[in-house]
């Protein structure tokens, strides 16, 4: 309230009204609460029986966030990291809702601006209006911290398939000494002319034991003769 001495009746009637919510299970019916100037509220029961709750209790001194509705900013600052302002950003920021609110903050108000761009606003009594930093900035368009732009979803990571699509064999020789073609990884694995090969020299050396060996029979008969 303005005055807490001295209630008007609007103030009286908020009064009268939070009393009866906060009781309207436990009031007898026909149970009447009345308030006065002060703030004091007498609860006054159907058999006249009588109770009552100090003014301290029900009102208080408005502040001055309590008679201060801040404006926020129609514009918001683009940030690079809407998580850690710089002081630049910070700057522009209370700027911004300084002269959003320079006919509203009374004299003496202060302004401050945290890493993630909320401003608190305190007032000459002591009292604070917080504006929250979302109201006030936004994360720089296509920066990855931009919430209208992707991550990991732009292609940016696209082509991962080049290391196994098999150019990891350009310029890699078969065992045939022949060169194997780029990206073709089942050429490079044919040996079969190697293998034919293999199966000629090993013929070749069966047939030398075996003419050898001919050639020593023939002799030791021809000897026995």
């Amino acid at each position: 309230v303005k005055d807490p001495s001295h209630l008007t009746d609007d103030e009286k009637n908020q009064v009268k009204n939070n009393v009866d919510n906060a009781n309207k299970d436990k009031f007898p019916e026909g149970t009447k609460v009345t308030v006065g100037d002060d703030g004091t509220a007498t609860v006054t029961y159907p058999d006249g029986s009588k109770d009552i709750i100090p003014g301290s209790d029900l009102v208080r001194q408005s502040t001055d966030a309590d008679k201060t509705t801040p404006s926020v900013p129609a514009t918001k600052v683009p940030v690079t990291d809407p998580s850690h302002l710089t002081d630049s950003e910070k700057d522009q920021v209370k700027t911004n809702v300084t002269d959003a609110n320079k006919d509203t903050l009374p004299s003496g108000s202060q302004i401050t601006v945290g890493d993630d761009g909320t401003a608190t606003i305190t007032y000459p009594d002591g009292s604070k209006d917080t504006i929250p930093g979302r109201d006030l900035i936004k994360g720089i368009s296509g920066n990855k911290h931009d919430s209208n732009s992707s991550s990991g979803s732009n292609g940016t990571i696209s082509n991962t398939d080049d290391e196994t699509s098999g150019d990891t064999v350009n310029n890699a020789e078969s065992m045939n000494g022949n060169t194997a073609k780029s990206g073709s990884k089942n050429n490079s694995l044919k040996t079969l002319p190697q293998t034919g090969t293999k199966d000629v020299t090993i013929l070749e050396i069966l047939g030398l034991f075996l003419s050898l060996f001919g050639l020593l029979g023939l002799k030791k008969k021809h000897h026995e003769e």
